[in-house]
Parts: structure tokens; C-alpha cells; sequence
């Protein structure tokens, strides 16, 4: 069972934006709502935005569902940083994850998924040494053509796989992403299904 929840506030009047997790969505939307709409919420940011807005132009979404906390925690760091980065966004979190890498969680197709907890399992590695080498693999080694697209993975039952990429290689990543004008989860199917097809026992 999926307990804990992402959600984000996002002010649609100045691009706002919050991200947060909780193992009861309800409790914190009310929570949040009550807070935003008395202008007293304990978030400093979202508290000086109530007071120049109107409570109604703040939209609370839940955005993923996860079992495990640290699971939940991983994604809220990975939107956070991201948001931080972009520039189209006003953040309101005052507590900015600041490590020599970044958490990265992916929805990966069941079918790979089972792959890469075998081959886990098998060689002793833990997630994210593996992810290390399917991502050094298929740059080092293959034409690092793109095989899966958003429509392969939509709609399948899919893994989250929680991971720690470290700044080169995730700098590597986004690089290759924006050249190819493809996500990081398209890049990580492909990279996953060649890295397993090499190594198939």
C-alpha cells in the first residue's frame, strides 16, 4: 500500500512553489489551507505570499504516491533542487537539499524493474552503484541512441527506484537529456534495457 504522499502548493498568481511529503494528504491539505487562509502559516515564504494574495490562488496537489517514507523524501529533494534551478519558479521552501550529488527516483516498467533487482541482488551492488554503471555503460560504450519513449512507459505497472547520482555523471545526464530533448526516465529505460541485454546470464 502507497501511504506517503508528494504534493506541491503552487501560488498561480507569482509561480510560487512548494514541495513537501506526509503519510496523510488530507490532514496537510487542510492543514496548509487553514494556515494560508488565516495568513499565519509557519512557512515564512507561503506566510508573506498569503498576505499579498488571496488564499484561493494557492493550489495544493498531491503528485505521487510512495510506500516507503524515504522513498517519498527522495522525490521532494529531487523537485526541490530542481525547482530551485529553474528560473520560472519562485520557491518557497526555505530548506534547500545541498549535497555532492542528487536523489533521483524513477518509475521504471515493471519488467526492467525485476531485471534490475535481480542483477542487484545477484552482484552484491546496491541501487545506486548499479545505476553508476547502466549510465557509464550506455554513454562509454553504446551509439547512445533513445529506444523507449514517454507513450512505452505510460500506462504499465511500474517500480519506483531510488537512486544517488553524483554531480559529473548527473551533469552528464542533463546535458545528454536537453540534447536529445528527452527526459532522464526515457534516457534511464534505454540505458537499463542495453545494459541488461549485454550482460544477460
Amino acid at each position: 500500500m502507497r501511504k506517503y504522499s508528494v504534493y506541491k502548493i503552487v501560488n498561480t498568481k507569482s509561480m510560487g512553489i512548494y514541495y513537501g511529503y506526509t503519510n496523510n494528504f488530507l490532514r496537510r491539505f487542510e492543514e496548509h489551507t487553514f494556515f494560508i487562509k488565516n495568513k499565519a502559516h509557519p512557512n515564512r515564504k507561503i506566510m508573506e505570499a498569503s498576505h499579498k494574495y488571496h488564499w484561493t490562488d494557492f493550489k495544493i496537489e498531491e503528485i505521487e504516491k510512495f510506500t516507503l517514507k524515504k522513498e517519498a523524501k527522495m522525490k521532494e529533494e529531487e523537485l526541490i533542487i530542481k525547482a530551485f534551478n529553474d528560473p520560472n519558479y519562485i520557491l518557497y521552501n526555505e530548506k534547500i537539499p545541498t549535497r555532492s550529488g542528487e536523489n533521483l527516483m524513477m518509475s521504471v516498467e515493471a519488467n526492467l524493474a525485476k531485471q534490475f533487482f535481480n542483477f542487484k541482488r545477484k552482484n552484491s551492488l546496491n541501487k545506486s552503484e548499479l545505476t553508476r554503471q547502466i549510465f557509464e555503460y550506455y554513454f562509454d560504450k553504446t551509439n547512445q541512441k533513445i529506444t523507449w519513449t514517454d507513450e512505452d512507459i505510460k500506462g504499465k505497472e511500474k517500480w519506483h527506484i531510488g537512486v544517488r547520482i553524483n554531480n559529473k555523471l548527473l551533469k552528464k545526464i542533463d546535458e545528454f537529456s536537453k540534447k536529445k530533448k528527452s527526459n532522464k526516465n526515457v534516457i534511464y529505460h534505454t540505458a537499463m534495457e542495453l545494459f541488461f541485454e549485454k550482460n544477460k546470464t
